[in-house]
């Protein structure tokens, strides 16, 4: 993986904010999931400071990596850890386009619902009826 790349997702991963913001053009295009595509700094640090405050830590697991200079393109699972210790592995693809030294335009294409779907054993205690004259406690 090309070091510019590597040191994007490093940034990401450690959460850090400024640093992330810092390897942008001021005009920067991003567009994340199915959300509408954004420009400028300011619409990228609060969606992230939203998302990021709603997780504990996340990591990017890469399956596949393409560097043509200007762009990069990542295949991975990205594995986010919840408040509560708990973890889960999303796919996603990200396409980055620089401008100079700079990221000019992000697209990251991942469903974020599962990160927010109730762990399984509760959606199934929910989902299973409860007898007649079942003790609540």
């Amino acid at each position: 993986m090309s070091e510019w790349i590597r040191e994007y997702f490093r940034t990401v991963d450690g959460m850090d904010l400024e640093g992330y913001l810092a390897q942008h053009t001021d005009d920067v295009r991003f567009r994340f999931g199915n959300g509408p595509t954004t420009t400028g700094k300011e619409p990228i640090r609060e969606g992230l400071t939203q998302l990021w405050g709603s997780i504990a830590g996340l990591r990017h697991d890469f399956v596949q990596v393409w560097d043509t200079g200007d762009a990069g393109i990542s295949e991975a699972v990205t594995v986010y850890t919840r408040k509560d210790g708990s973890q889960i592995g999303i796919p996603v693809t990200t396409i980055l386009r620089k401008r100079g030294d700079l990221v000019a335009d992000i697209r990251i294409y991942i469903d974020l619902a599962p990160l927010f779907a109730p762990a399984a054993a509760e959606a199934q205690a929910e989902a299973e009826p409860q007898p007649a004259g079942a003790a609540t406690g």
